[in-house]
C-alpha cells in the first residue's frame, strides 16, 4: 500500500467533519439536516426519480429514503407522484420552494468554498477539482463501505 493512503483517509475524514452537520455549527442547510440536503439535491438533479433510486444514490433502504423523503416533503421542499409512464411508481419531484432553497443553500457553501480558496490559483483550484473528482469517481465505483 501506498504511504500516503493513511494521510489521504485522515483528510477525506477531517472534510467531511469540517463540510458537515457539526462543522457548521449543528446546522447544515438552513432547516434540513445533511441527510435531508442530499436527498434534495438528488431529487433537484434527478427528474422524476424514485424513492428507492433516492435509497440507492444515499446508501440506504428504500424504507430509510422514504422516511428522508417524509420529512423533506412535510417541508414543502418535495412531492410524491406516480409515474406518469407506470401507474405503480411512485415518484419525487422538487417544489418550487425546495428549488428556491437548494439554490440559497449551494451559493451560500459555493461563495464559502470560494473565500476559503481565493488565495489560490485557477491551476490550484484545478488541481483540487481533479483530486475530488478521483476521489468519487473511485468512491462511485468502489461502492459504499
Amino acid at each position: 500500500m501506498n504511504k500516503n493512503i493513511p494521510d489521504v483517509y485522515n483528510i477525506i475524514q477531517e472534510l467531511a467533519w469540517y463540510f458537515g452537520n457539526q462543522g457548521f455549527n449543528g446546522e447544515c442547510c438552513e432547516d434540513l439536516s445533511l441527510v435531508e440536503f442530499m436527498a434534495l439535491k438528488k431529487v433537484y438533479e434527478h427528474d422524476n426519480i424514485t424513492i428507492q433510486e433516492i435509497g440507492k444514490l444515499l446508501n440506504c433502504t428504500k424504507s430509510g429514503a422514504s422516511k428522508i423523503i417524509d420529512r423533506i416533503e412535510n417541508k414543502g421542499y418535495v412531492l410524491r407522484e406516480q409515474s406518469l409512464v407506470d401507474g405503480r411508481i411512485c415518484c419525487v419531484t422538487i417544489t418550487a420552494q425546495g428549488i428556491e432553497i437548494i439554490t440559497k443553500i449551494v451559493e451560500k457553501y459555493t461563495a464559502y468554498v470560494g473565500e476559503m480558496l481565493k488565495d489560490r490559483d485557477s491551476q490550484t483550484i484545478e488541481s483540487v477539482k481533479k483530486a475530488l473528482e478521483i476521489l468519487i469517481t473511485s468512491v462511485r465505483r468502489q461502492g459504499f463501505i
